[in-house]
């Protein structure tokens, strides 16, 4: 019987698509990245489910939208025991474990065997000192971006590099053949955006800020405006000195996440392990990076919807290609049970990547994206993507299609153009059939959710059901 595949997926937070080697908008390098991408297949459209932290995470191990797992904000809470990418694999002889951050609310595991490190509270070592105001008086987070003065042994970057390769040597020491899922799950580029200082100096005083019209907020849907005010940010808007520095910062983050994956690499070849092991690199999601003048996401413009995806799987995926196929999150669990040789259990939402790997066309799809304003469930939408056109529809009606082969950067919005109408009608159709706007406030509100005071503070987990009773979660 031939071996199963080892899996190790590397998970970065907040990762901007243009904040790559190969990209020429950006003075960033990741040779790491460059690396695997060189042995593997370079996804270039490649998208969350929902450009939020817990909704997308919870998308990407149950292989469910969230219309279907009901998580659409950060508060709400994966229930225990269901059937996650990480019971399905361990089902089926892997080894598994997650080091890392995971967002996760409420149980800790979610189907993983260990968890050598994880989050702020629950599974942590100790919290990160440069994350919680209340700890270290970041209240700006743009404005306190910067050089970090942490040392670097006790960020979380560091500390995730140290336990992934600790467990990788303790997995290849021990006896017996079964295979290893392993997720090693960064927190960085995300804020705060405090690189160590040899990171940041690459970019202080020499990035440029992407140009955009001033005005455009104004024009813009209230879903946008309302995401914007919910940033953190939106009292630095036009600020270049105070955007620059921030910006030279969170390129010193992703070169920094890069460095760490370079690291992890590098232990998997070193243990002689790169041939039988399955690699991938993604983000939850991506950032705006001051395009348009805004920071973070929940947005659905590319650089906060669309992320990086790199699949490198020896024996299956041409190496060094790229493809325009649409992907998603969603299509990572079926995939990885593909190559685990195992039947996806029935619901799961995604695609198999597997064909697209071996260089069979892109296959014709609809992939959806769901949003919701942190804390301001009114504001809600869903997109769209098919073929080159981009659909957004929210809540209250307001519309925005783009031809994204035309115009990338989504400055010509085509939703009240006279001869796309007929293309409007049919994608609108198809995202309400998806999204079921009027039924979204039941299924945010059905959700369980952690009491927000609770969410941010390393105390243990809880959560609170619909009729307001306060649970303890396993930490």
């Amino acid at each position: 019987m031939q071996k199963k595949p080892n899996i190790l997926f590397l998970f970065s937070d907040q990762h901007s698509v243009r904040a790559m080697g190969d990209c020429a908008e950006t003075p960033v390098e990741t040779p790491s990245l460059d690396r695997l991408a060189a042995g593997g297949v370079r996804f270039d459209n490649a998208y969350c489910q929902n450009p939020l932290c817990v909704p997308s995470r919870a998308s990407l191990l149950t292989g469910k939208y969230c219309r279907t797992t009901g998580i659409y904000d950060n508060r709400h809470v994966l229930p225990a025991n269901g059937p996650t990418l990480a019971r399905a694999l361990g089902g089926a002889g892997y080894r598994t474990a997650l080091v890392g951050k995971t967002h996760f609310n409420g149980e800790q595991f979610q189907g993983f065997q260990e968890r050598p490190y994880g989050d702020l509270y629950g599974q942590a070592h100790q919290p990160d000192p440069a994350r919680h105001p209340n700890e270290s008086g970041l209240g700006d987070i743009l404005g306190d971006a910067g050089p970090s003065g942490i040392p670097l042994a006790m960020t979380q970057t560091e500390i995730c590099v140290s336990e992934a390769a600790k467990w990788l040597q303790g997995h290849a020491a021990r006896p017996g053949d079964a295979p290893f899922f392993l997720a090693v799950h960064f927190d960085k580029p995300h804020f705060p955006i405090n690189p160590p200082r040899r990171f940041f100096e690459r970019f202080a005083g020499r990035v440029e800020l992407p140009d955009y019209d001033p005005d455009w907020l104004s024009r813009a849907p209230a879903f946008v405006q309302k995401a914007a005010a919910a940033s953190g940010t939106a009292h630095h808007l036009g600020d270049d000195a105070v955007n620059a520095r921030a910006l030279a910062a969170y390129y010193g983050c992703v070169e920094w996440v890069d460095d760490a994956v370079g690291r992890l690499l590098d232990v998997i070849d070193y243990l002689d392990l790169f041939e039988e092991t399955i690699v991938i690199y993604a983000s939850d999601h991506g950032e705006m990076a001051a395009r348009r003048g805004l920071w973070q996401k929940t947005v659905f413009y590319e650089d906060s919807a669309r992320v990086p995806l790199i699949i490198r799987w020896p024996g299956v995926a041409e190496a060094g290609i790229r493809t325009n196929a649409l992907a998603g999150l969603i299509d990572l669990y079926p995939t990885l049970c593909a190559a685990a040789g195992i039947s996806p259990p029935e619901g799961l939402e995604g695609l198999d990547l597997a064909p697209v790997l071996a260089g069979g066309g892109p296959p014709e799809r609809n992939l959806f994206c769901e949003s919701a304003v942190l804390k301001q469930p009114d504001h809600a939408g869903c997109m769209l993507r098919r073929g080159d056109w981009k659909y957004c529809l929210y809540l209250d009606g307001a519309e925005e299609l783009y031809n994204l082969a035309d115009d990338p950067d989504e400055w010509n919005d085509l939703s009240r153009a006279p001869g796309e109408a007929a293309l409007k009608a049919e994608l609108r159709a198809a995202t309400e059939a998806f999204f079921r706007p009027e039924e979204f406030a039941a299924r945010y509100a059905a959700t369980p959710r952690m009491p927000f005071e609770k969410h941010f503070y390393p105390y243990s987990n809880q959560f609170i059901t619909g009729n307001g009773v306060v649970f303890d979660a396993r930490p």
